[in-house]
């Protein structure tokens, strides 16, 4: 119930940090990696997610009708972005990295997305 009023920006901003935390937890203290490859991970996610709510923002003032759309556009970016700098990151070196960049980076695209919806049912609202 509590989650339901709470500000979508600020809920965004709070889970996109706890699952850096958690993640760079499991990363640094129970498989003992390096943390440099997490750290550049996270600050190239850190830089698409910013990227991708400032584009919904601009698109939702902007032509809120093809906020939807444009949505899966920038999802399909990011995934673009992600394919090319996957070699880049040196993602393969790194045991199970499937687990490790996967579920990461469709827990912040699942994100972005609620954030979306919500900016749409709010115009739908209003």
């Amino acid at each position: 119930m509590f989650v339901m009023k709470l500000n979508p920006n600020i809920l965004v901003t709070v889970l996109f940090f706890l699952t850096f935390l958690i993640h760079f937890s499991l990363w640094k203290f129970v498989f003992h990696l390096d943390e440099i490859i997490i750290v550049k991970f996270y600050l190239f996610l850190s830089v698409m997610f910013m990227l991708m709510i400032t584009m919904i923002i601009l698109i939702n003032r902007t032509v809120p009708e093809f906020l939807g759309l444009a949505v899966i556009g920038l999802i399909l970016l990011k995934f673009g972005l992600m394919y090319l700098i996957r070699k880049k990151l040196n993602f393969e070196v790194i045991p199970g990295y499937k687990f490790h960049f996967i579920i990461p980076y469709f827990v912040l695209t699942t994100l972005l997305t609620y954030y979306a919806i919500k900016l749409i049912n709010h115009d739908k609202k209003q």
